[in-house]
């Protein structure tokens, strides 16, 4: 019972996370377009996208809509692809969070870097320790009979069409909240 609540907590933890990520790339890409993207890309949308897919997994496999193999598989492949770029995140938000700790010589700016530098080492670790792990899982699905190529793109669909709407929502809240900062 306790390992479920600290899997749902994470899990909310993660969505506001990427909602309050594409929230800040709406901000940033007010000024700067390019980091604005990467920011939303890397920061909300894939990690929205990531958990998103995991969830919807997790909940037609235990309805029986989806076969073990085709949640093997969804689970697997989010894991390296999403998993990668959540990686990726981990290091520019790491150094953006220390760029500003050392414009602001804030002791909470520093929190966070201390904290982002120590998730994305863990993050790291994590997906190198268990990439050979989840790319066999991944093959070794595919290979069953009761794997449909089919579900899995239409599942992987679903979940990126749902970050999309939720983490562009968020990003076109933080640049109209920006835009009418800059007017006043």
């Amino acid at each position: 019972m306790l390992e479920l609540l600290i899997i749902v907590l994470f899990t909310i933890i993660g969505i506001v996370f990427s909602i309050w990520n594409s929230y800040n790339a709406g901000k940033i890409y007010a000024y700067r377009k390019g980091l604005g993207i990467v920011v939303y890309t890397l920061g909300g949308f894939l990690p929205i996208s990531y958990i998103i897919s995991i969830i919807l997994a997790i909940i037609l496999s235990s309805l029986n809509y989806i076969s073990t193999a085709d949640t093997t598989f969804l689970l697997s492949f989010s894991f390296l692809f999403f998993g990668l770029a959540i990686v990726m995140w981990g290091v520019i938000a790491t150094t953006l969070s220390a760029i500003a700790t050392m414009k602001g010589r804030s002791w909470k700016a520093g929190l966070v870097t201390a904290y982002n530098a120590f998730a994305t080492i863990w993050d790291a670790l994590d997906y190198i320790s268990n990439f050979m792990s989840a790319l066999g899982s991944m093959m070794k699905s595919s290979k069953s009979n009761n794997f449909s190529i089919v579900i899995v793109i239409a599942v992987l669909a679903i979940a990126i069409g749902i970050g999309l709407i939720i983490s562009y929502v968020a990003f076109k809240e933080g640049l109209k909240s920006e835009k009418r900062r800059i007017k006043v």
